[in-house]
């Protein structure tokens, strides 16, 4: 049998080759500040939260302290004079909770390493004539939280009573943002106590409270 004759090249198979697309990466074309897709942005801004680390006044004017008259709670100092144990001592107190000496910890964010926190300032947080503290938590700054995070104020288990404790990054989880998110909460606490959006170390996350300290 004659042999079958060549149908000559495969054009067909030639022309698939000759103008196939090459395999080629596709350009990133998300916006550059956009977090990563695994990092979930809270609902919205937080009212309170802190955008830039500033430094804390080295300056702190000078003080005295009325303690109580005959018996009564503790006088460790009269004077500023006598408070010579740390950095800008200062002597500070009342008839009611007796005069002590207190001592700026910290001027600026990088002296709080080991705290967690920020520098709390005295003119921001605790008047005149407290000091410079260091707070506790696990950031500083919005930063510390990653893209798209931030880092907020967080009242402690005595709410209004002993103020700002620490700075915590907000959570997916978290069950509220702002302290308008809480203005029904009953948490057994305080009834006299604003309800308040606040970090609960038991669960990570921030949830509201009415929880509050009498003094």
């Amino acid at each position: 049998m004659a042999p079958a004759e060549d149908a000559g090249p495969d054009t067909a198979s030639d022309t698939a080759s000759d103008t196939a697309v090459p395999d080629t990466a596709v350009p990133d074309t998300a916006r550059p500040d956009a977090p990563p897709p695994d990092v979930v942005r809270p609902p919205r801004v937080p009212r309170n939260h802190r955008a830039v680390a500033t430094a804390c006044p080295s300056e702190r004017p000078a003080t005295t302290c009325m303690g109580p008259l005959g018996g009564g709670p503790p006088v460790q100092c009269r004077g500023s004079a006598e408070c010579t144990m740390g950095m800008n001592g200062r002597c500070v107190g009342n008839p009611h909770d007796g005069c002590r000496c207190n001592y700026d910890t910290c001027f600026n964010d990088s002296q709080c390493a080991r705290a967690g926190g920020p520098c709390a300032c005295r003119l921001n947080t605790r008047g005149a004539s407290g000091a410079n503290v260091c707070l506790g938590g696990n950031c500083q700054t919005d930063a510390n939280c990653g893209p798209g995070g931030y880092c907020s104020p967080t009242l402690g288990f005595c709410g209004d009573f002993g103020g700002v404790e620490a700075y915590y990054c907000h959570t997916p989880q978290d069950e509220c943002i702002d302290d308008e998110d809480c203005l029904t909460t009953t948490d057994g606490g305080f009834l006299g106590q604003r309800p308040y959006c606040a970090f609960n170390r038991e669960t990570s996350r921030w949830r509201c409270s009415n929880m509050a300290c009498a003094g």
